[in-house]
């Protein structure tokens, strides 16, 4: 690309032109719609759902820009957030920095705050985004603030946002006062192939491009949408490394196609963070394709802990999906706080393991139905690992290969 040019494709398309600019787009207004529709219903409770970098958070960004300045609201990413940074944060953004450690305390402050706006006709709004991700103490948090009553009536309006593995959450029964004022859910569509188009040409717009069709023409904005499916997240990942890659301008379909190639060949290796009490202990890295999580010395991540089995779960790392398998374990696996037997792992999933947790990073984008290739094979080669173990002791009486595990 000419020198002179390069400056706009970060600046069109970059992590920040989403938090700075917003394309209006009738997908996206209807989600916003949905969301106002809260301020005059008595259950005062709506959910997005969407897929990573659908525009959930945009969506929730732009409502909160036509509220009124009076409406106290909160609004926060439920990423590993616990109970008491939720609530935290929660006050600080509803104006009051106090210094408070125990949930208990916090969320008395909230609720103290929350009923004294009720009494006044203007509950507070909390939005909380990727509540799949949060820690369960935090969702707990989350579903007494559902709770909360003032003369019959909710003490707090609530917006969430989510993925798939969110509805599966609200199912739950720890999230049954929530469940229970959700009268409707809405789905966050793909955006067709014409806003797609409007979408890019509005981001080049924003940039001062007067003719942004001599930048990314309909051909090559048909070519990105259909390799993003309409995901705005990925429209704008696409678009970038198309500009980025361009020799000359227009862009060109081909242009399209060699950032892609590029992706591929680049793709990043999957790593798991280990962490036990919010402080990371351990990093791995995927050399091989299975990868075991157990208390068992033999396990290529050793959990510590006497509620871990032996041969907790297997991961299994594809070119295209990450899947991870409970090997019958006495105390389950959780992921995103939702109990699996087997699932494929998305970045930035949370594995929780006994009272360690294991983010996900790097993951490869991965189809649903890839999980019918964790074959039985894979599954029972990991049942005689332990009696391997027992041989070899036998073999080496005075060599003691296990590790001693804290208590």
């Amino acid at each position: 690309m000419p020198n002179n040019i390069k400056w706009f494709p970060e600046q069109a398309f970059g992590e920040q032109a989403a938090a700075q600019t917003t394309v209006p787009l009738q997908t996206q207004q209807n989600a916003l719609t949905y969301l106002c529709s809260i301020l005059k219903d008595p259950y005062g409770a709506r959910i997005l759902f969407g897929p990573a970098s659908s525009g959930k958070s945009t969506i929730a960004r732009q409502f909160v820009s036509v509220l009124r300045s009076d409406i106290a609201v909160a609004r926060v990413d439920g990423s590993g957030l616990t109970a008491e940074k939720l609530l935290a944060s929660i006050l600080d953004q509803f104006g009051y920095q106090i210094d408070l450690e125990s949930a208990d305390d916090l969320f008395r402050m909230v609720s103290v705050f929350a009923i004294q706006q009720t009494r006044a006709f203007q509950p507070p709004l909390v939005i909380a985004e990727n509540i799949e991700n949060m820690q369960p103490a935090a969702l707990r948090a989350l579903s007494l603030l559902a709770d909360l009553t003032f003369q019959g009536k909710y003490a707090v309006r609530i917006v969430l946002t989510g993925s798939s593995e969110a509805q599966k959450l609200l199912a739950s029964k720890g999230m049954a006062a929530m469940s229970k004022r959700l009268e409707s859910e809405y789905d966050v569509e793909p955006l067709s192939s014409q806003e797609s188009m409007l979408f890019l040409h509005g981001r080049l717009t924003f940039c001062q491009i007067t003719q942004p069709d001599g930048i990314l023409p309909m051909n090559v904005c048909d070519r990105i949408h259909e390799l993003s499916g309409g995901n705005p997240g990925r429209l704008n990942e696409i678009a970038r490394g198309t500009l980025e890659h361009a020799l000359s301008l227009p862009a060109s379909v081909s242009d399209v196609n060699k950032y892609q190639h590029a992706t591929k060949t680049a793709r990043s290796i999957p790593k798991l963070i280990v962490s036990l009490d919010g402080e990371v202990i351990e990093e791995h890295v995927f050399e091989d394709k299975k990868v075991t999580i157990g208390r068992s010395s033999l396990a290529d991540i050793v959990i510590h802990n006497e509620y871990a089995s032996k041969f907790h779960a297997l991961m299994l790392s594809y070119a295209d999906a990450l899947i991870l398998v409970d090997l019958n374990s006495a105390n389950g696996l959780f992921v995103n706080s939702v109990k699996v037997k087997s699932t494929i792992l998305r970045s930035d999933d949370i594995i929780s393991l006994a009272s360690h947790r294991i983010k996900v990073v790097d993951a490869p984008a991965a189809d649903d139905d890839r999980i019918s290739d964790v074959t039985a094979t894979d599954t029972t080669t990991m049942k005689t690992l332990e009696d391997m173990h027992e041989k070899r002791k036998m073999q080496f009486p005075f060599i003691d290969i296990k590790r001693k595990v804290k208590r």
